[in-house]
């Protein structure tokens, strides 16, 4: 029995007067107000009413009680009412962690919208590539672009986005000829940092998978920096669609084996593992889907 329900019940047991009454009003069935009743006079130690037949009422004791009770409930009441309106008005300090270019083409443009929709909540941005400890750095939410890594935080994918394989016409005109996945270990890639010395790409066509391990002469914990350096002519690159197909409509870049697929690319939010979410981390994820969803990301 759940403390309160058993308080709640007896106090409305007292308030309507019958069992059948309190167990209608609290839509449960009569049999288990009758249990949580005497599961509390038996935990008590003393009875609290006297039933007939037709009639309830108080003992001495359930009358000391039941002020008591209702007291509680009434503070009880108001403590989670409280709580919810603190939900509903999302208020405070939110730190945020977010990968500095999707930021900067995503977030940045649509931050005063978000701000204005809730004047009473305090936004503090981190742009940063490099994976935090939330806890230990005090953030809210991380948004992460990628294959996501072990975490014992709570994560919600937000949406998912292609990848392509992409090279500068020079590069290509220039360069062996890429027919398979497996031909990408004869060339120059450009990396993201922080990764193992030996890299595999993955892709799939059809029912197949692929794997090849590829390498190169150039790495970079910032996308735009791997972007740049592959319209340049360096070599070749593992980008989020969004991030390379204004280039390759503008013939800057092309998709190299595009009937080979890359597993896309999930956008994650991060948060502290809790039972309940902070109201200011829910709606922040939640105008960060309506913004994805409404976008061309995929």
């Amino acid at each position: 029995m759940d403390r309160f329900e058993g308080l709640r019940a007896y106090v409305r047991i007292v308030e309507l007067g019958t069992f059948t009454a309190a167990a209608k009003d609290l839509r449960i069935r009569q049999a288990t107000v009758s249990r949580w009743i005497a599961e509390l006079e038996d935990e008590l130690g003393v009875q609290l009413l006297d039933r007939t037949t037709r009639t309830v009422r108080m003992t001495h004791a359930g009358e000391r009680f039941y002020d008591r009770a209702r007291a509680l409930l009434g503070m009880w009441e108001e403590a989670t009412a409280a709580a919810r309106e603190e939900h509903e008005e999302v208020s405070g300090r939110l730190r945020v962690s977010v990968p500095v270019v999707f930021g900067q083409r995503f977030l940045t443009p649509n931050l005063g919208k978000f701000l204005s929709k809730y004047p009473g909540l305090e936004l503090e941005m981190q742009f940063s590539d490099r994976y935090i400890d939330l806890v230990e750095e005090g953030v809210d939410v991380a948004l992460r672009v990628g294959t996501p890594i072990d975490s014992d935080y709570r994560a919600r994918t937000l949406a998912t986005t292609p990848r392509r394989i992409v090279a500068a016409p020079g590069y290509l005109a220039a360069a062996a000829p890429i027919r398979h996945p497996q031909d990408l270990a004869k060339h120059v890639c450009l990396l993201h940092s922080g990764l193992d010395n030996r890299v595999t790409w993955r892709f799939s066509r059809d029912e197949e998978s692929f794997r090849v391990e590829v390498g190169g002469r150039f790495r970079a914990n910032h996308s735009e920096t791997l972007l740049s350096l592959a319209r340049q002519g360096h070599g070749i690159v593992l980008l989020a669609s969004w991030l390379v197909d204004d280039a390759i409509e503008r013939g800057e870049l092309i998709e190299v084996i595009p009937e080979y697929r890359a597993p896309s690319a999930p956008i994650q939010a991060l948060f502290a593992s809790k039972r309940h979410t902070p109201g200011n981390v829910e709606v922040f994820i939640g105008y960060l889907q309506e913004l994805l969803s409404a976008s061309t990301l995929s």
